[in-house]
């Protein structure tokens, strides 16, 4: 009964009903909003602007949505899609070309990665680092978790978060100056 409810409502918004969609904004309008507000420093008006994309290239896309795919992920996909055309718009310029008025670069504010090295090294029970990385934002633990338990590179972290490696190397920066922070007080 509620799979052939969830199908109906797919088939609807694929032949764009305009009540359909409407339902489908209300039910998720809050959920990329509060995503946007804990992972990313973005302003109220860009917030605004990247939903609106959102739900235009969702308005636009549901005609040639496969109904065999997975609705989820193919949502998801279009928010990040858009997500990453605000940053291209946004910052043509890469992070890591940036100056700040000749004195500090992108690099030179990043964490030293041997300092997590060196908080990995001190003995920390699994409880204590359980607890330094609970306060982190989830974006930041998956970083973490990426990068230094599954071994994964900032390219590598980059394609499976659709986020710039700039952006990867920052909160990856910002969590481990947290989590030195937290472990060594």
């Amino acid at each position: 009964m509620v799979i052939d409810f969830i199908l109906a409502f797919k088939q609807l918004l694929v032949q764009q009903d305009e009540e359909a969609f409407n339902k489908f904004y209300m039910e998720t309008v809050d959920i990329f909003f509060r995503y946007l507000r804990s992972n990313y420093f973005i302003d109220d008006d860009d917030m605004q602007d990247i939903i609106a994309d959102f739900y235009i290239k969702c308005w636009n896309g549901f005609p040639t949505f496969d109904l065999d795919q997975n609705f989820s992920g193919w949502v998801w996909s279009v928010f990040k899609n858009t997500l990453k055309d605000f940053w291209k718009k946004k910052w043509e310029t890469a992070f890591s070309e940036i100056d700040l008025d000749g004195e500090i670069t992108f690099e030179d504010s990043l964490e030293d990665e041997s300092d997590f090295t060196q908080i990995l090294d001190n003995e920390y029970t699994y409880e204590q680092i359980q607890q330094a990385m609970y306060d982190l934002d989830e974006m930041s633990k998956e970083i973490i978790s990426l990068k230094y338990i599954e071994d994964k590179s900032y390219g590598e972290i980059s394609g499976i978060l659709w986020i710039s490696q700039d952006l990867v190397r920052q909160r990856c920066s910002r969590a481990l100056k947290a989590l030195k922070v937290k472990l060594w007080g």
